[in-house]
C-alpha cells in the first residue's frame, strides 16, 4: 500500500478499484444506484488498466 501513496499508477490502480468495491458493497446493501454509473466506472476502470498495463517502458523500447 506504501507504494501506492508514490507511483501514480499504483494509485490509480487502488483507488478505481476502491471506488468498484464501495459501488458494488452499496448494492449489496440496499443502496440503489443507477445501472449507468457502474457501467461508467466499470468501464472507464477497464480503459484506464488498458492504458497502464499495455503502456511499454521507455527503457524497454530503446533496447
Amino acid at each position: 500500500m506504501k507504494k501506492a501513496l508514490d507511483d501514480l499508477k499504483s494509485f490509480i490502480t487502488v483507488a478505481m478499484i476502491l471506488v468498484l468495491f464501495v459501488i458494488v458493497f452499496a448494492n449489496i446493501f440496499g443502496i440503489v444506484l443507477s445501472d449507468n454509473i457502474l457501467i461508467l466506472v466499470t468501464n472507464l476502470i477497464t480503459a484506464v488498466f488498458t492504458y497502464y498495463f499495455t503502456k511499454k517502458e521507455k527503457d524497454e523500447e530503446e533496447k
